[in-house]
């Protein structure tokens, strides 16, 4: 190989970049805790785009349905006084579809806010009921358990002679109850300061998601000029394309859980009305809450339920246990795939793996971010399949 300026720069770039990753390794600690905490810098920033993507498809629904905004077209401009009056136009039509934005973002998280106060209430009062009950039967508890050491020591003589035989340390217990109190002190002090920083972080996100949907044509006109400015034309459009399939994928998946929360809240509830077990209507609405997460959404609703029923009726408990098993083997093996699947176009064996593999790999999280990015992948490896058959004219062979 020719050493020549060209090749000097790039053997430079690979030398350092080699260093970089060397210092890194050696320091791989450091690292992590250095990205951890730069994660934790910018999470109000991530949870804001997040918020974004989530506000913009109601958005978008009310700017098409109330607003018409982008829909109205003009006739082109032709003499230079044409041509002032239609900027004046334009002007003022921004100036209407800021506006008309602006109420838009207004409206989709009223819209949230509203779906999150509907199930709250349908919710957290059954709560407060149990609770209460709970409160107003300790007395009764504390006498049955009283009831109970009696006759066991009436029973077994060897447990009562046990019991006045043990000799408490009043010291080490006052000790232990001090440290005990003082942990409970700072414990509480970090949850304050941790829930103070997560609604400084909560709010931050939301006034950047706002920045984001108020300018999101200015912003994707900057993205745009960014990429095409540093790449040749035909991997800026690649990058673009991947960008835009990786949108329609996170849209799909949402609207496809949502699909999907709705049938299993549907019928945890009518399942419950069939078999008379208490609380179908709010034990539905949190099944539908717990189903955003993949899989094991069925899990954690069924778990809260049961905590509801069984102050109610244990037995009805166990039943609702059993029938909540049921139904998650169905939701996970039959509904989630084909209506997530479905709406994300891809096969239900693929929504499978995409959930087992993250949800082994990262937890929770993996299995919502898996299945969005299995989709991607599939959908470009297939773009690329269906390009190489082609260019071998074994399109029709298949």
């Amino acid at each position: 190989m020719k050493l020549d300026k060209e090749n000097t720069k790039q053997i430079l770039k690979i030398v350092i970049i080699a260093i970089i990753l060397l210092v890194a390794l050696l320091n791989i600690k450091f690292v992590c805790n250095a990205g951890i905490a730069f994660l934790n810098i910018i999470s109000p920033f991530i949870w804001g785009l997040a918020i974004a993507f989530i506000l913009n498809i109601f958005m978008t629904l009310y700017e098409n349905k109330l607003f018409k905004i982008g829909q109205k077209s003009g006739k082109s401009a032709k003499t230079h006084k044409q041509i002032s009056n239609r900027k004046q136009e334009l002007n003022k039509s921004k100036k209407e579809n800021r506006f008309d934005r602006g109420f838009a973002i207004i409206l989709s998280i009223i819209t949230i806010v509203a779906i999150i106060t509907i199930i709250l209430l349908l919710i957290v009062p059954q709560f407060i009921d149990v609770i209460r009950n709970l409160i107003s039967n300790i007395p009764n508890y504390l006498e049955s358990l009283q009831d109970l050491g009696v006759e066991i020591t009436e029973k077994f003589p060897e447990a009562n002679m046990f019991i006045q035989n043990i000799e408490i340390d009043t010291e080490a217990l006052k000790n232990g109850i001090v440290n005990l109190s003082k942990d409970v002190l700072n414990i509480t002090i970090n949850q304050i300061s941790s829930l103070i920083s997560n609604v400084i972080n909560f709010f931050i996100a939301i006034i950047f998601a706002v920045y984001i949907l108020i300018n999101k044509e200015e912003l994707k006109k900057e993205a745009k000029k960014f990429v095409y400015a540093r790449l040749d034309k035909e991997k800026a459009d690649y990058i673009l394309k991947v960008a835009r399939l990786a949108r329609d994928s996170f849209r799909n998946f949402l609207t496809g859980q949502a699909k999907e929360a709705v049938i299993l809240g549907s019928l945890c509830a009518i399942g419950m009305l069939i078999l008379n077990i208490p609380y179908a209507g709010p034990v539905g609405a949190l099944t539908a809450i717990t189903a955003f997460i993949p899989i094991v959404g069925a899990f954690i609703g069924g778990f809260i339920g049961a905590i509801l029923i069984v102050a109610v009726d244990p037995i009805k408990a166990l039943i609702f246990i059993i029938f909540i098993i049921v139904l998650q083997q169905v939701e996970g093996n039959l509904i989630y795939p084909h209506v997530v699947g479905k709406n994300m176009g891809l096969p239900s064996i693929w929504v499978l793996v995409a959930i087992t593999v993250g949800g082994g790999l990262f937890g929770i999280m993996g299995m919502i971010v898996g299945l969005p990015i299995v989709s991607i992948i599939y959908a470009i490896t297939q773009e690329s399949t269906n390009k190489k058959l082609q260019e071998k004219n074994l399109e029709n062979e298949f």
